[in-house]
């Protein structure tokens, strides 16, 4: 791998704590920072991760996220706009195209090794690994058994709660994946829970020691994501302002529960038919279905099966996965954003659509059941339960008074969970494990 310059502002060893705290190596092996969420492997964990690089960065950290490469048309060491002291390295580990998790998995170590490469090339160590997901823990490990600096991870999902969500005919996850989180529990130096929810899982499914477990919650960009006039956002969309947008925002996975949203709108076309003439639903994320068949996922194709079989027909829009930017725009013109998944530890869409003034209905569940708050940012339901979700669409659809009354709340809310707070617990975080950084005298 070919090495680059150094970060701009450690031109000489006597500058080196000048304008920076710590360095800090972020670990995301299966999803690139740079991604648009709602790919095959892309969600709310690598916008986590790109967003609090990016805010650790104008905090004077040195941040180099290690990702694995899926394409050798991508330099390893691209040119971002994440801002300073931040860089993307992509790993060479198995062939550079995406690949499954087990793939991606059996080529951990290959993944260690290019790490461990750059490192030498550039002649650096790192204060700290802080990894995103379960096999980026393994991935910390390994490189502390080189580099010695303390672990903090965040699990992002638990493959435990995953396992209770999946259905009776659900590939299962990685064979590996519970023994390989039971062992980051034990040794991860710091462990940072999404909630209170998610600190509690820990405890319970891994035995975790609650005073190793930090409760920080994702941030959300409210520069990017706050309300915007409606008609100026409909004429950048090119859409129909007439229309009511329904919006569903993640990867086709069955834990997102898109199919639980589909036939709950089979039933509110029934009770409600003129819906169908000036409403639609748009589903972000996944494959268009226009596109070649041979790369449009299993899941993809059993949803849009499911259309087809529940005479949604032209009702359903998927426009694949979009650039937040893109998403902004369509959070905007939803008159509600639905969130079934059986399983979140958090939920980055629930709070991106409220920081956009945008109702959420939501599964009672994970992170969702302490971020929406019911009845007053939007809806609860149980997950899975066809007719509740229906019933509470019902009047959001119906009520411009509601939509508005939930979307102020949700926006209110939202401004607690800016990513320059979100940031400064992290940095605290920092401070309390490795001590507060070295100033320079004289």
């Amino acid at each position: 791998m070919t090495a680059t310059p150094m970060h701009a502002h450690e031109a000489s060893p006597s500058s080196r704590y000048l304008c920076r705290k710590r360095r800090i190596a972020m670990i995301s092996v299966h999803t690139c920072p740079l991604a648009a969420p709602g790919g095959k492997q892309t969600g709310g964990m690598n916008v986590y991760v790109r967003e609090l690089m990016r805010e650790l960065g104008r905090r004077g950290y040195l941040v180099d996220a290690f990702t694995r490469s899926e394409s050798d048309a991508i330099p390893h060491v691209p040119d971002t706009d994440l801002g300073p002291n931040v860089r993307v390295i992509h790993i060479v580990a198995g062939h550079e195209a995406p690949a499954t998790k087990d793939d991606i998995w059996d080529a951990r170590s290959q993944f260690v090794d290019g790490v461990l490469a750059f490192m030498a090339a550039e002649n650096v160590t790192y204060d700290a690994y802080h990894s995103h997901y379960w096999m980026s823990g393994w991935v910390a490990r390994a490189l502390q058994a080189h580099h010695h600096a303390p672990i903090v991870h965040m699990f992002h999902t638990l493959g435990a709660l995953k396992e209770l969500a999946r259905g009776a005919h659900e590939p299962p996850e990685v064979a590996e994946r519970l023994a390989v989180e039971r062992q980051i529990v034990q040794f991860a130096d710091v462990l940072v829970a999404a909630t209170s929810i998610d600190c509690g899982h820990m405890v319970r499914y891994y035995d975790a020691d609650p005073a190793k477990i930090e409760v920080v919650p994702p941030g959300v960009d409210l520069t990017l994501f706050h309300p915007l006039p409606r008609e100026h956002v409909f004429d950048l969309l090119d859409q129909d302002p007439c229309y009511r947008v329904i919006l569903f925002v993640g990867r086709m996975d069955p834990v997102k529960g898109l199919d639980t949203l589909m036939r709950a709108l089979a039933l509110v076309l029934e009770r409600q038919p003129d819906l169908a003439e000036n409403a639609c639903l748009c589903v972000v994320g996944g494959d268009k279905v226009d596109e070649d068949p041979e790369v449009v996922s299993e899941e993809q194709a059993r949803i849009d099966e499911l259309r087809r079989e529940l005479g949604l027909g032209d009702f359903v829009n998927f426009l694949g996965a979009l650039p937040q930017d893109k998403l902004r725009l369509w959070y905007n013109a939803a008159e509600v954003v639905v969130v079934p998944s059986r399983y979140e530890s958090f939920g980055m869409v629930a709070l991106e659509a409220m920081a956009s003034g945008t109702p959420v209905i939501a599964s009672d569940v994970g992170g969702l059941s302490t971020l929406v708050r019911d009845g007053r940012t939007g809806f609860l339901v149980p997950d899975g339960d066809v007719e509740a979700l229906a019933a509470k669409l019902l009047p959001v659809l119906a009520l411009p008074e509601i939509h508005d009354t939930l979307g102020e709340h949700g926006v209110a809310t939202a401004e607690g969970y800016g990513w320059p707070v979100i940031a400064e617990r992290i940095d605290a975080l920092y401070e309390r494990l490795l001590g507060a950084p070295v100033v320079p005298t004289g």
